[in-house]
């Protein structure tokens, strides 16, 4: 058994600007790996029944060719923008991915589907996992894996013994914040507890900070990788491709590699001052978490204003479009304990800042 790179990405669309190689700039890097993952948060379809959202994500069947070119090994498609183009739209991807033998983890035709895979490389076999948040309606059909922690105990259960180490992957988290909650570092430990051994999440649209746990590693949030930054209302540009190194006893080491998505939303390699600015912002967002410092209180401080603004433009957005409806929707979300939390947090950081 020898060592094995695992490159792991965020948010990809497959959209660029002036139909730009999405991955152009990363080739190099990516040669350099052992198995890729990334988060496909696309439908790739052109037909389907569109949903009523403020963003709807779907991509020309052709783009599927991108990943092929960029060495993609195992994509996410646990998320919510899998049923963007309804289940039309779902088959139609998860097809074109069997086509083009891309594994895929978190959604399957079955309705029963575990949604694992595995992948042995130099002698060692990871299993991998896929899971999202979200209160979509799944067709009775399909599946698609949502995050319920005593179901994703039992999966690990099933799988562990097939494979060296359990990955496992996380659509989860509020958006466009840079901590995850108290309740998601809670659920990280317990996976890792009963024997998953890195864990990857992303959704939030933002980089979030890595920890060490006992013999794991959990990447909270991946961020965007190849992503309109703007469709996301992110604040940032910045984001990371996380390499983790294993050999035959688990994780011997991690690196962050630092991009940042430019105005074509194609990943670049970053050097210099920008390369420091981001590794040093990792370091910061990740000493809460290491310190064991992320309470419910002070994530609600530190989260509340982002969460509200992010909303409410979403919000906005579904208003201007579909009318009547999303705006009773939102009165009914202002009024909810999440958002009366956030209010609270948003006060107490004020006072606090006269002090």
């Amino acid at each position: 058994m020898g060592t094995l790179k695992l490159m792991a990405v965020g948010d990809i669309t497959l959209q660029t600007k002036n139909n730009e190689h999405p991955f152009n700039s990363v080739m190099d890097v990516f040669e350099r790996k052992d198995i890729l993952f990334g988060n496909l948060e696309t439908v790739l379809s052109t037909t389907g029944k569109e949903k009523k959202k403020s963003v709807v994500l779907k991509s020309s069947p052709d783009s599927v060719t991108y990943l092929d070119d960029a060495g993609f090994d195992i994509l996410n498609v646990a998320n919510n923008h899998i049923l963007d183009l309804g289940l039309e739209g779902f088959k139609n991807t998860l097809n074109l991915l069997d086509e083009h033998e891309l594994k895929y983890i978190g959604a399957g035709f079955e309705k029963s589907s575990l949604n694992s895979s595995f992948i042995e490389k130099n002698g060692i076999k990871l299993g991998f996992l896929g899971y999202t948040i979200g209160r979509f309606k799944v067709p009775e059909e399909i599946s698609i894996s949502k995050i319920k922690e005593k179901k994703i105990i039992s999966d690990i259960e099933m799988i562990k013994d097939k494979c060296d180490f359990v990955v496992i992957s996380l659509h989860w988290g509020t958006e466009n914040v840079f901590y995850p909650s108290p309740k998601q570092i809670e659920l990280a430990h317990k996976l890792i507890d009963h024997g998953a051994t890195l864990i990857l999440g992303h959704h939030p649209h933002v980089l979030q900070g890595i920890e060490k746990y006992k013999n794991g590693l959990i990447a909270y949030s991946l961020g965007n990788f190849q992503f309109d930054c703007k469709l996301s209302q992110s604040s940032t540009n910045d984001s990371i491709i996380f390499c983790v190194d294993f050999d035959k006893n688990g994780i011997n080491d991690f690196q962050i590699i630092p991009i940042v998505i430019n105005e074509s939303f194609v990943p670049i390699l970053v050097e210099g001052k920008v390369k420091e600015k981001i590794s040093n912002f990792i370091s910061q967002i990740s000493k809460p978490l290491i310190d064991g410092n992320i309470t419910n209180k002070w994530w609600f401080e530190e989260i509340g204003e982002e969460y509200l603004i992010g909303n409410v433009n979403s919000y906005v957005t579904r208003i201007k479009k579909y009318g009547l409806i999303p705006l009773f929707e939102c009165m009914i979300w202002l009024f909810t304990p999440f958002c009366i939390q956030c209010y609270i947090g948003i006060l107490i950081k004020n006072i606090k800042s006269f002090f």
